[in-house]
């Protein structure tokens, strides 16, 4: 017999099962992506004892086979590079989509403990201070510290240069160049 209360179990069934198919757990680590894939193969392999289907490290994946008693699920290592605190690192996605997510955070965790067992704590946040504001002043351009000065009034297209006093005439200065000021915290605003 069909009833309201058992279609919405079902209902509410099929969109967990649904959900958990589509599950995957995500972290970076702020070492190589080379160091993280060898570690990563490494704790797969020989500390979690499981085989290694496929993998393709120019690509930064491997497939492998989670064994949980009786049970063999197939589980994926996925990794991109990335930036983490200012300096390059790797994202890390873990897919067991049979299995509770919790397993893939274990493996997770297991990572990022075996990555700073072997390789040490990872070097602090690289710390981007900001350009602090600067006020114009009256009758000066708005210009940040260390741009260089502005060009000196040119005269007008199509007159001669005024010749210094009790000289010749000279070139006309190639002024036309624009200077440009590279700024290490981006670009500006």
């Amino acid at each position: 017999m069909w009833s309201p209360r058992l279609g919405g179990l079902v209902a509410v069934v099929l969109s967990l099962a649904s959900a958990t198919a589509q599950a995957r757990t995500v972290r970076d680590e702020p070492y190589s992506m080379e160091t993280t894939w060898n570690a990563a193969v490494r704790l797969v392999r020989i500390d979690m004892g499981m085989p290694i289907l496929e993998r393709d490290q120019e690509m930064g994946f491997f497939t492998f086979t989670y064994r949980e008693g009786a049970r063999s699920v197939q589980g994926s290592v996925e990794m991109v590079r990335t930036e983490v605190d200012g300096r390059p690192g790797a994202r890390i996605i873990v897919q067991i989509p049979q299995m509770p997510t919790y397993v893939e955070s274990l493996i997770l965790t297991r990572l990022a403990r075996k990555l700073r067992s072997e390789f040490g704590e990872p070097p602090p946040p690289v710390v981007r201070r900001p350009t602090p504001p600067t006020t114009p002043s009256e009758g000066t351009p708005d210009r940040r510290p260390g741009d260089p000065e502005p060009p000196a009034a040119q005269p007008p297209t199509g007159s001669a240069p005024t010749p210094p006093s009790g000289g010749a005439p000279q070139e006309p200065s190639n002024n036309n160049r624009r200077e440009r000021s590279i700024n290490p915290a981006g670009p500006e605003a």
